[in-house]
């Protein structure tokens, strides 16, 4: 089966403010990414149909043997549609079938190009989609050359969509696991590579792994996250509370073990904390008793919650590093604020302490959650105006030797007795200092930067 591709990049972008073909991801103008996919698949016949900004495009991309054509008139994915089957009709020798793409879904897999030409291969129904686990469209979609005429019959921004829709038996679905997300504003984008950098943290750490979680992950080490509400030698607990006002509300989404929350209970009129693990707010509970505090109230639940509470500021301090679905958690956040939002984020994640051993344990580098620079980089493409706060923190000391040896093991997921366990001991062994006043920390370990980053909440019609 003769087979080519037609690739749409001809829309105007208005919700993206610029071309999005040429919008960089991954180094790389996102259009590319889908015609790397195409290629990958075995289909070396593309057609693409370009409009709006389309001398920006034809300069911007680097071209191989794509075979570009204009719509005239690109308001509507249909037009677009008709100007590309038209082309794709003057190959010859003639074609069986198309593969149509969109030219702003830069995850679209080879895979899934293959999985639905195989599918054509052993099916006689004229059009073949896939059916994503995650939910989403159902692109890029296979259709016969003698199904050609279905395009004529479209119009508007739906495509084919209304047409097959109202007879159903013309298509074959594949399963496929995962989606294959559009990019319509820059936060998408921004939110697909927060998404993908913690999705790729997490299945390195699921690939080397001896030891599973626990159902809590911090119960074994709650107590390394109590601090004293009245410290007055933490830059971070300083800025928070020039910002607290005595009648306001404040939200401490993944409030842990009280850090933040105690303290800013002294100053604000109420602080709600949120956090999933039993274990944190049993610690940030008896932290109330021990200081007096008692306009402090623990919710247990992870965010974002399907009733949320409302607050004047909502706050996440070292939280949401490895949140994938990011731009839900932002807006759910946002929608929660009446007044201002605030995140303390480090530089690099705090995870990354252990990040020297995972080399020597694992044989290979961690890949490194987003962090500070990402989280304002999305804040801005969702629109924000962030403001950051730089500061520092110390190397943190540890009381017990094996506390610091716990900490780095949890990140590190080794079981007792097994070669990387030795592997780490001889390093840790190496690594482990004892400073003057008796506590201990990594030799070399340097201060971690901190941003405390604000900006205003958006009313509810300003949210994206």
């Amino acid at each position: 089966m003769t087979i080519a591709a037609l690739v749409l990049a001809a829309g105007a972008s208005s919700r993206f403010g610029s071309p999005k073909a040429l919008a960089p991801f991954e180094g790389r103008p996102l259009l590319e990414h889908v015609l790397d996919a195409v290629r990958e698949a075995g289909i070396d016949e593309i057609v693409v149909v370009l409009g709006h900004a389309a001398d920006e495009i034809e300069d911007g991309i680097e071209w191989l043997s794509e075979r570009r054509v204009r719509n005239p008139d690109p308001r509507h994915l249909a037009s677009s549609l008709q100007v590309g089957i038209a082309a794709i009709t003057d190959i010859d020798p003639p074609v069986k079938g198309v593969v149509i793409a969109l030219g702003d879904q830069p995850r679209t897999r080879p895979e899934v190009i293959r999985a639905l030409v195989a599918a054509a291969r052993t099916s006689d129904r004229p059009v073949v989609v896939p059916r994503y686990s995650d939910g989403g469209g159902a692109n890029p979609v296979f259709v016969r050359a003698s199904a050609f005429e279905l395009v004529d019959e479209a119009t508007g921004d739906r495509g084919l969509g209304p047409i097959l829709a109202e007879d159903p038996y013309t298509v074959l679905e594949v399963p496929i696991t995962g989606s294959n997300p559009d990019i319509d504003t820059p936060s998408d984008l921004a939110e697909l590579a927060w998404g993908e950098r913690v999705r790729a943290n997490r299945e390195q750490v699921e690939r080397v792994r001896e030891v599973p979680d626990g159902a809590d992950f911090y119960a074994p080490v709650s107590g390394l996250f109590r601090a004293d509400p009245d410290r007055s030698d933490d830059p971070v607990l300083a800025e928070l509370v020039t910002m607290a006002t005595p009648g306001e509300t404040w939200l401490d989404i993944g409030a842990g073990a009280g850090r933040y929350a105690l303290p800013l209970a002294r100053v604000a009129a109420e602080v709600i904390a949120v956090d999933p693990s039993s274990s944190m707010l049993t610690a940030l509970q008896d932290g109330t008793v021990a200081h007096g505090v008692t306009n402090l109230r623990t919710i247990e639940d992870r965010w974002p919650m399907a009733d949320p509470p409302a607050a004047d500021v909502a706050l996440i301090a070292h939280v949401g590093y490895d949140v994938e679905a990011i731009g839900p958690f932002v807006e759910a956040m946002e929608a929660s604020a009446r007044r201002l939002c605030v995140a303390v984020l480090m530089e690099r994640p705090p995870a990354s302490v252990a990040d020297r051993f995972w080399p020597i344990v694992h044989g290979e580098s961690r890949l490194a959650l987003p962090a500070l620079p990402e989280f304002v980089d999305l804040l801005r493409a969702r629109g924000r105006e962030p403001s950051v706060t730089m500061t520092e923190r110390p190397p943190r000391q540890f009381e017990q030797l094996a506390q610091l040896e716990g900490a780095l093991r949890r990140q590190l997921w080794i079981a007792d007795g097994g070669e990387k366990e030795r592997r780490f001991r001889e390093a840790f062994d190496e690594l482990a200092v004892e400073g003057p006043d008796g506590t201990f920390s990594l030799a070399g370990q340097e201060a971690s930067i901190i941003g405390i980053v604000t900006w205003t909440a958006p009313t509810k019609e300003g949210l994206t």
